[in-house]
């Protein structure tokens, strides 16, 4: 369940100190997820990549939350993992340009959502989304954060957790309280009692070494006994300027402007599905029927970004021997044609389907790359189309 309460409405236009939405988004075990999701065979079995089941050398990248419950983590030996969990199911080599692919769906499918967007790593995503939840959900962010839940799982197949706080620390903090494929909602007024029952190193920037150093010399482990101090003077008095630090964060004061590390964003724009198995009117799902929808997807968040595009990529993967096989076609000049990028897609089926004659799709995905931004006052060309109807 969400950890949130009921509040007045907010208007966004009334106060320079607005409250602010932050979310931070979370893939839940990422690289498992996405190896799970491609063998379905593995679904409800504890599975880890990285580290070898025969050797029991290498070390655990991530793994499932099958697997967790054995006390198997992130950054333990193989050894250690096969020894808490024998039956554990190894990949020792991930298939990291796929993991690369589907992060860079996902974050296009977050950065459609706000320019204050920042990608923080390949799993994880930070959104200041103040200004859709007070006009859109009058104040209230649960609904906004099961659409973005929804459209990232309709996409990718993919679970992920969700924290909303006023500031990037309390989001963060709030998603992990709720794993896996949870929201939590921490409300300015319950950031207290949120976090005191919580230990020290739940905030970000606390390490173990850190951690220990306040339970030795102050007999400090749990937040709580933290904001039990009450007023920052007391803070800085007892910690020195980590007390200034701890205040910050009790009090939901912190970051909240959320900028990306690239002013232009993503280097491509994609949408890809995985259909196979699918039924439409009592008969097999089938790429034709599929790509339609992708197309217009790419195509609108194109424009909605004021790109033009110079390279269309047809993405798949075969069903029997999961091959994934690329076509590209570029263009000389950056253009934004709706009707290009349609038939140019279905060129590229053509050819692999050629080239791969009787293999059966199991998922397909649209991009365009060599992504060059329009000029502010120049219209996209579909503008003129519309007008001149």
């Amino acid at each position: 369940m969400a950890f949130y309460q009921h509040e007045p409405k907010t208007n966004l236009m009334t106060t320079t100190t607005t409250k602010q939405f932050i979310f931070h988004v979370d893939l839940d075990a990422f690289f498992a997820a996405v190896e799970i999701r491609e063998n379905p065979s593995l679904k409800g079995k504890p599975v880890m990549v990285g580290g070898e089941k025969e050797t029991k050398r290498g070390v655990v990248t991530t793994c499932n939350y099958e697997a967790r419950k054995y006390g198997v983590r992130s950054g333990m030996s193989a050894k250690e993992a096969i020894e808490l969990c024998p039956e554990i199911i190894c990949i020792p080599r991930g298939n990291y340009s796929l993991y690369r692919q589907v992060s860079d769906n996902i974050m296009d499918i977050l950065n459609s959502y706000t320019e204050q967007f920042r990608r923080a790593s390949i799993d994880e995503a930070y959104l200041n989304l103040t200004e859709a939840v007070v006009k859109k959900w009058h104040g209230y962010p649960i609904p906004l954060a099961q659409e973005i839940k929804k459209e990232i799982y309709e996409e990718e197949r993919i679970t992920c957790s969700i924290g909303i706080g006023p500031n990037t620390t309390i989001a963060k903090i709030a998603t992990s309280r709720n794993k896996p494929d949870g929201i939590t909602y921490v409300t300015p007024k319950a950031i207290r009692k949120f976090l005191a029952p919580l230990p020290v190193k739940a905030i970000s920037g606390i390490g173990p070494k850190t951690a220990e150093r306040l339970k030795k010399k102050h007999q400090i482990t749990t937040i709580g006994q933290i904001i039990a101090l009450g007023t920052e003077f007391e803070m800085i008095r007892k910690f020195g300027r980590l007390g200034s630090f701890f205040y910050r964060v009790i009090s939901g004061k912190g970051r909240t402007i959320i900028e990306p590390k690239s002013s232009y964003g993503a280097k491509s724009i994609s949408k890809g599905r995985t259909f196979y198995g699918e039924l439409f009117d009592g008969e097999p799902l089938t790429v034709e029927q599929v790509l339609p929808k992708l197309i217009t997807q790419v195509y609108e968040r194109t424009v909605k970004k004021r790109f033009r595009y110079k390279t269309i990529t047809l993405d798949v993967r075969f069903q029997r021997t999961f091959q994934n096989v690329s076509r590209s076609k570029s263009f000389l000049t950056a253009n934004d044609d709706f009707e290009r990028l349609r038939e140019t897609t279905f060129e590229l089926l053509n050819d692999i389907q050629k080239d791969f004659e009787g293999e059966v799709i199991r998922k397909v995905a649209v991009r365009v790359s060599n992504l060059q931004h329009e000029d502010p006052l120049q219209k996209p060309l579909s503008e003129f189309f519309t007008n001149a109807s």
